[in-house]
């Protein structure tokens, strides 16, 4: 395998603990904050990043190649709503998308068409992810004006 690709791979294992990390924090702010369902699911977030982890190291070990473990960065956690977590998950998905589209690239430059094959999957698993957690933030925005219309009716209600 080039290098420069060999590089990418491990760099992209780097981002999948980094994201498992993240999304293992937004459960533990959930838990904090008794929303369970949010805790779930972050938490499944967490796994799904871990098992992308755990698949590349896979394909490298199949095409006998060496892993490289650099050391895995803090994740900020100074989220202060719901709105706020998953406005970051989003933002980190997307960053994800670019990561995974500069890893495709990095394989079509190499002539690896295995690598680009392989890299393919993960560029689609990615979009879906994006846009999941597109309509997550649409809906929790629509609650959130569900529930301001609620509490100013409520307001005018106690104003009569």
């Amino acid at each position: 395998m080039d290098t420069k690709l060999l590089q990418a791979f491990n760099k992209q294992i780097n981002h999948e603990f980094y994201s498992a990390y993240l999304y293992f924090a937004m459960s533990t702010y959930f838990s904090e904050i008794a929303m369970q369902g949010f805790c779930d699911f972050m938490k499944h977030k967490t796994s799904q990043k871990l098992e992308c982890a755990q698949k590349i190291y896979d394909y490298l070990i199949l095409r006998d190649e060496k892993l490289i473990f650099s050391k895995i960065e803090e994740p900020s956690v100074d989220w202060i709503n719901v709105s706020d977590v998953f406005s970051s998950a989003l933002s980190h998905e997307e960053f994800m998308l670019t990561q995974i589209k500069e890893l495709y690239s990095i394989a079509k430059e190499a002539d690896d068409i295995a690598a680009m094959e392989y890299v393919s999957h993960l560029l689609n698993e990615q979009i879906k992810s994006v846009g999941h957690f597109r309509k997550l933030i649409f809906r929790i925005k629509n609650a959130n004006i569900i529930t301001a219309n609620i509490e100013h009716l409520d307001e005018i209600i106690c104003s009569l």
